[in-house]
């Protein structure tokens, strides 16, 4: 088998809950090592030690009963950013531990960090203090808000930098009062990818030079990059856009229509006039769509409205799959809007082979979403299941820094390492900052 194109590099993990541990993944998907160093006693936030509200009822963030053994190897939002990585557990304040992390430093390539800014300084695991260790690091660290600036040091998740770069408001519907967003955010998903990114350019620079560097990566910066149209309407028109829900401004018909079966829906855009005479076509002509009023995209825009809900009465009809093809075929964009379900069984889907099985020592057999890319001559491969807590201990710190059986053993007594939370473990908001 071809030698995967990041095989042979060495990644030290030390972030939380989705961009960094996910990033981490990207490069442990293109054949890194990565060995995420989790904090322990101390609980992190994707692995909940006692049940969640509404995990009676299923919805708890949890697999299995409230009552299940080791929820923190059941959390689906740890799942969902960790894989292919090697895992050890340990308190990176106790002066035992925090040596364990230079010496892991010392042989890597990168370390990855993603605390609050001024954390990593506290804890002594700063660039300055880490390049000792590995004169030639790379290390990213990406606080909410960068490494210099007024915000610094202060907290955020990117719940707080949607906010703060006006993603929540422009994600609202007209009319419906205060900005409103789901708790799926935008920043954590473009910032992984914008992770690895950076890591990699910064090891080839290191490759050709010699020289390693810090990495300041700042979540708000990243986003507002990707709302820069809405910035630059107000800096070139001095003009503020406004949430426009589904529709696009200088297109009609385009949104989001009800279909046959219960909630269900479809989305349709049109470009083109060209696009609007295939989709009057692909309805049958109907007499409502022949007035000359809708034959220009202006006209259209201005009976938005009413072409919304003929269109609407139409679709209505219809199943979102059979809107899909019969408009698909026909020319005219349009997408059914899946439920959270709704891709695991999409044919598309299904004949790329995205979804993997994979399987847990814990949590059982299940599907994961598939790598972001496929590399022809080095296949992506899901090497290894998300990792347990602790679950590389020995490995890491026998195997790679040579400690005896003993030595780690008496770790464990120490409460240095381990393997499992204390299910009455609590930390207060202070201590989660």
């Amino acid at each position: 088998m071809q030698r995967l194109p990041l095989e042979g590099y060495r990644v030290i993990d030390m972030t939380e809950v989705w961009a960094g541990p996910l990033a981490n993944s990207l490069l442990g998907d293109l054949g890194a090592q990565v060995i995420k160093v989790e904090s322990y006693p101390r609980v992190v936030q994707t692995r909940p030690v006692q049940a969640p509200a509404g995990a009676a009822s299923g919805v708890g963030g949890v697999v299995g009963p409230p009552d299940a053994p080791r929820l923190w190897e059941r959390s689906p939002l740890y799942h969902m950013a960790n894989r292919n990585k090697l895992a050890i557990a340990l308190n990176a304040s106790d002066p035992r531990g925090l040596s364990l992390v230079y010496r892991l430093v010392a042989t890597a390539d990168a370390f990855l960090i993603g605390y609050t800014a001024g954390t990593a300084a506290r804890m002594h695991l700063d660039y300055d203090t880490l390049v000792r260790c590995k004169p030639d690091l790379v290390m990213l660290s990406f606080a909410g808000w960068g490494e210099r600036g007024p915000y610094q040091g202060y907290a955020t998740l990117g719940s707080g930098v949607d906010a703060w770069a006006g993603h929540h408001y422009l994600r609202a519907y007209p009319g419906t009062g205060a900005p409103h967003a789901t708790s799926s955010v935008h920043s954590d998903a473009p910032g992984a990818v914008t992770i690895a990114f950076a890591v990699m350019a910064a090891l080839h620079y290191r490759d050709r030079t010699g020289k390693g560097q810090l990495i300041d990566l700042s979540m708000g910066d990243m986003l507002v990059t990707h709302l820069a149209r809405p910035a630059m309407d107000w800096v070139m028109n001095n003009r503020v856009d406004q949430p426009i829900g589904n529709v696009d401004p200088d297109r009609s018909p385009n949104g989001c229509y009800p279909c046959v079966e219960p909630d269900r829906w479809i989305v349709i855009v049109v470009r083109s006039d060209d696009e609007w005479r295939e989709l009057k076509r692909a309805m049958g002509n109907p007499t409502w769509a022949d007035s000359t009023r809708f034959d220009s995209i202006l006209g259209r825009i201005e009976a938005r409205a009413e072409i919304d809900a003929h269109l609407s009465d139409w679709t209505a009809q219809r199943t979102a799959y059979q809107v899909f093809e019969q408009l698909q075929a026909a020319g005219v964009p349009a997408g059914p809007v899946y439920n959270a379900d709704g891709t695991l069984d999409d044919p598309h889907l299904r004949a790329r082979g995205f979804y993997r099985w994979v399987t847990h020592p814990v949590t059982g057999q299940y599907r994961r979403p598939g790598p972001l890319f496929t590399l022809k001559r080095t296949p992506v491969q899901f090497r290894r299941h998300t990792n347990l807590l602790g679950e590389h201990n020995y490995e890491v710190l026998g195997g790679i820094l040579g400690l005896s059986e003993e030595e780690c053993e008496d770790l464990i007594s120490a409460n240095v390492i381990g393997d499992a939370y204390d299910p009455s473990f609590t930390t207060d908001a202070e201590d989660r900052a």
